[in-house]
């Protein structure tokens, strides 16, 4: 009976661990998708010299994927014009009960 017990037991640890495994891990690839939507963003921005149309575009798709995309121009040099490219999305681990919102930030030339 002892045996059963402690079988049960480490049963729903071992779930229990891997379930927070795997919330880790969920939470870690919407991270690495956010980073890769937005350096793709900023490659798209500076491919096309800071296109009002692509700029609209990146903002949108954006939207459809649940993140908020701002893009402010910011002139450093006369001859140069430079975007701040901040992307907004929301860090979530459900098991904790946490959420919280995340903002990844980059200039593109």
């Amino acid at each position: 009976m002892k045996a059963a017990i402690e079988i049960y037991v480490n049963t729903i640890v071992l779930m229990m661990i891997v379930s927070c495994c795997l919330f880790f891990i969920c939470s870690s690839l919407r991270n690495a998708q956010a980073r890769n939507f937005h350096s793709a963003t900023m490659a798209k921005i500076e491919a096309s010299a800071g296109s009002e149309r692509v700029i609209t575009e990146s903002i949108e798709e954006a939207r459809q994927k649940g993140y908020e995309l701002l893009v402010t121009p910011a002139t450093l040099y006369e001859d140069k014009q430079y975007f701040y490219v901040e992307l907004l999305y929301e860090y979530e681990l459900p098991f904790l009960g946490t959420k919280r919102e995340s903002k990844i930030e980059g200039f593109a030339r």
